[in-house]
């Protein structure tokens, strides 16, 4: 069991590194927005291509923060019905989702996603009308790294999940967190 927590801690890490790298692109988002809108305002120097510069900057802080969100249970969650739940059943639940539905999911858009930004690349795309910033494959290519993210992420809180059950004494949070009790309950897993 000691072997999956530190399987999923090297899974975990990428997703720890980036989202750092992500904290520096909000600071970079805000100082492009602070200046986009304050030259617009007093000195006239707006353009297209510091607005898409905004778009392509918040979509890769959403998309490649994803994996970071998941092992941290940071994402939306419906919890209508599984609020009620004893705690193994939610890391039952969960490790089907993760299995079923999650992986596949992700899969496919790194499969799809690579390709997407592939054909970008070989075409030379930019933005239309001409104005805008060049290479939209670059933009394009996070779509396929946030999956991959999203899907080591949620590796490694499948591995945590199953220590959870398995062995909860060796783990207070399968999510990476101090306490346990915040995403499954307070009762001990079975």
């Amino acid at each position: 069991m000691q072997s999956l927590l530190i399987i999923a801690k090297i899974l975990a890490f990428p997703c720890r590194v980036v989202a750092r790298l992500l904290g520096v692109t909000l600071v970079v988002l805000m100082a492009v927005i602070l200046y986009d809108v304050v030259g617009r305002r007093f000195f006239a120097t707006g353009s297209f291509k510091l607005q898409e510069l905004e778009w392509h900057l918040h979509g890769a802080i959403a998309v490649l923060g994803f994996g970071y969100a998941y092992i941290h249970n940071a994402h939306v969650r419906i919890d209508v019905f599984s609020s009620h739940f004893r705690s193994a059943t939610k890391l039952r639940i969960e490790i089907l989702a993760i299995v079923f539905f999650l992986i596949p999911f992700m899969a496919l858009l790194v499969w799809y996603g690579f390709d997407f930004a592939h054909r970008s690349f070989v075409r030379g795309e930019g933005s239309s009308g001409g104005v805008g910033l060049s290479d939209r494959w670059v933009i394009k290519s996070a779509i396929p790294i946030g999956a991959l993210l999203t899907i080591m992420g949620a590796v490694s809180v499948l591995l945590r999940a199953v220590v959870a059950l398995k062995r909860p004494d060796l783990l207070a949070d399968p999510w990476g967190g101090e306490d346990a009790a915040d995403h499954f309950g307070d009762e001990t897993p079975a």
